[in-house]
């Protein structure tokens, strides 16, 4: 036999929804392991790659 899920599927999908309505990291803790559930990043948010000249040296 199989383990039962630590987290039912019914709790992920609350943790989800309250996750992206309020655009918070939703965490819960069971038997001594933490799960994150994040929302997405919105494209408009994400950082863009800077350009640099090319004589650019490091």
């Amino acid at each position: 036999m199989t383990a039962p899920a630590l987290i039912k599927q019914a709790e992920l999908r609350r943790m989800a929804t309250i996750a992206k309505r309020e655009g918070v990291r939703v965490e819960v803790e069971v038997n001594g392991r933490i799960f994150r559930i994040s929302p997405d990043i919105p494209d408009d948010h994400k950082p863009e790659p800077i350009a640099l000249p090319d004589d650019f040296a490091l």
